[in-house]
Order: structure tokens, then sequence, then C-alpha cells
């Protein structure tokens, strides 16, 4: 049986001391057929740094100007292959 394709999308700004927990939560799950998708939304400090740091295929990093949470998701949405 084939396993259905999960996006998880993770808007970012300056949340260096919490991304890579997050992102290691993820990537735990017993749930293994998914992508993370990291939309960089104008941050500052080492966040983008730290995730790039953590090697896994599954993980997409996108850029853009920040413009809120709401707008880093949906652009995640868009860039994801998810079902």
């Amino acid at each position: 049986m084939i396993k259905n394709l999960i996006s998880v999308i993770i808007p970012l700004y300056n949340k260096e001391k919490w991304v890579k927990r997050a992102v290691l939560s993820v990537l735990n799950q017993t749930y293994q057929n998914f992508e993370i998708i990291i939309v960089n939304d104008g941050s500052t400090d080492k966040s983008k740094k730290i995730v790039e740091s953590i090697k896994d295929d599954r993980i997409f990093i996108f850029d853009k100007l920040n413009g809120g949470a709401s707008s880093a998701r949906n652009y995640g949405i868009e860039k994801s292959k998810g079902e």
C-alpha cells in the first residue's frame, strides 16, 4: 500500500531557540512519508543556519520577505507536493 505524502509547513521568523526542536519532532514521527517545508519569513537571527545544519532530504527551505505567519504558510502550501 502506498502512503500519501504529507507536507509539514513551518513558517520561520527569528525562532533560533525553537526551530531545531520543531524540525526534529517531525523527523522523529513514526509516519515517514513526509516533506518539511520551512518558509524563512525574513529571519534576522540564526534560524536558517540551524535548519540548514539538519541533514535530511525531506527538508526544503524557502526564503521570502517578511509578510507574517499566514503569508509564509500560504507560500509553503504553494511549494508543497503533499496531498
